[in-house]
């Protein structure tokens, strides 16, 4: 069985993730025109450098521990990737939010208000969205979130929730929102789902390690080490598992 372990906590220094779908080149015999498909499902490669010390000081004791759990290649790791977008483009706007859970003596507690369910949020706005389309593309329309503000940038992770289920898509396009706080954002991924609105959230993605980084520790000054990373899905494994060793 494949294990996959989430991702130490560690220093990251670079990041790169980039969308791969391989494609094949054909030409027709009588019109001569060429014709382009893709022919594999599309999986995205990332890039992760990580700092040899780190603020904690544990950062090349977790790179030996992680290539030791993926044991040469045969086990996966869960990374809460950050979108290709410069880290810091958005500034000081957080639009990201978390559903609270409740419960008592582990048990979960339900709110609710006149019959209808009440959820509790953490973040600083709450934004709340419908779907809809923007011409050709799907669309989320967007209330409660700050006027007249860029609110959300290409490739930037995007959910909505309504508690139960949680869709998520990539912004396709930059979107600001009007005087009244209300925007819509063009999509990659059409969602179906109205409910609370995350933009620029980390996404859960699975990889496979496609080499065992090394590094030389020098006398004086940091060290670091480069993963090269391939996306992976679930449905491609026979079954697999999730651990924490880190927690």
């Amino acid at each position: 069985m494949t294990n996959v372990y989430a991702c130490p906590p560690w220093g990251l220094t670079a990041w790169e993730l980039s969308w791969n779908a391989p494609g094949a080149r054909s030409q027709m015999m009588f019109s001569g025109k060429s014709r382009t498909s893709s022919f594999q499902r599309p999986h995205r490669l990332a890039t992760a450098t990580i700092t040899g010390i780190g603020s904690d000081r544990n950062g090349a004791g977790y790179v030996e521990n992680l290539k030791r759990l993926l044991d040469g290649g045969e086990h996966l790791v869960r990374v809460e990737a950050l979108a290709p977008l410069w880290v810091i483009a958005a500034g000081r706007l957080d639009l990201t939010n978390a559903v609270l859970e409740w419960s008592a003596e582990s048990d979960d507690l339900l709110w609710s208000y006149s019959g209808d369910d009440v959820l509790f949020l953490e973040g600083d706005y709450g934004p709340y969205g419908e779907p809809t389309t923007d011409g050709v593309w799907p669309a989320i329309q967007v209330t409660g979130l700050p006027a007249n503000t860029v609110v959300a940038r290409p490739s930037q992770y995007l959910t909505v929730t309504d508690g139960e289920t949680t869709q998520g898509g990539h912004v396709l396009a930059p979107a600001t929102s009007d005087a009244d706080g209300v925007a819509t954002i063009r999509l990659f991924e059409a969602v179906t789902a109205s409910g609370y609105v995350t933009i620029g959230g980390r996404e859960s993605i699975v990889f496979e390690a496609l080499n065992m980084p090394r590094s030389v520790q020098p006398a004086r000054g940091t060290f670091g080490y480069t993963w090269e990373f391939r996306e992976v899905f679930e449905d491609e494994y026979e079954s697999w598992t999730e651990l924490n060793p880190w927690a």
